[in-house]
């Protein structure tokens, strides 16, 4: 028993100081802690504000699609049947292509257009183009010459063609050239026929 107090008041003599020594360490660091915090930044006090209405989006009035009014397109028209006594006006330049009369016969046809007069036309050449399909050599295409001598409506007959054929007809004008610097002629076509079978 006695040694079990011996060892007691021992271990005692032990602890104690070290519990003593924990105690000051920890007080000595809460007080530095301390200090610490007090050398931080300064708290700022905000009052609470009233908060502000978001700001209104106002939209204009669309203003009207403005109207655009576009001129009238021109119309197309026929060239009027000449007679001898009228007044013709020369071809300065062709803008489009005129459709063609014909009249189709077994062999032949009758193709029928407008000649404006001038003395800037040297003559007309009417082919007949074949729309049949052919394998191998092609048929040379020949024309048909007119050198009408006076404005108006002019016919030619084309010859040389095959029954029951389809065949598209064409006028060229062939004219000088208004530019005298330059010479010779030139080929325009004038006129143009949809397709037409001979009979």
């Amino acid at each position: 028993m006695l040694g079990f107090r011996k060892s007691a008041v021992a271990l005692s003599a032990v602890v104690l100081p070290l519990l003593l020594t924990g105690c000051s360490s920890s007080s000595s660091s809460s007080a530095g802690g301390e200090e610490t915090a007090g050398t931080g930044r300064n708290w700022v006090v905000v009052d609470e504000g009233n908060p502000t209405a978001s700001p209104e989006v106002t939209f204009g009035t669309a203003a009207p699609t403005p109207s655009i009014t576009l001129p009238p397109l021109p119309t197309g028209s026929v060239p009027p049947a000449a007679t001898p006594s009228s007044t013709c006006t020369p071809m300065q330049r062709i803008k489009t292509i005129n459709g063609l009369a014909v009249d189709p016969g077994s062999t032949d046809a009758v193709v029928t257009w407008y000649h404006p007069g001038g003395g800037n036309i040297v003559d007309y050449r009417i082919t007949a183009v074949s729309q049949n399909l052919v394998v191998g050599l092609q048929k040379e295409s020949e024309w048909t010459q007119s050198v009408p001598d006076k404005c108006g409506d002019v016919s030619a007959t084309v010859t040389g063609l095959e029954p029951g054929t389809p065949y598209i007809f064409t006028v060229d004008v062939v004219m000088k050239r208004a530019n005298f610097s330059l010479e010779g002629t030139y080929t325009q076509t004038v006129a143009r026929s949809g397709v037409i079978r001979t009979t």
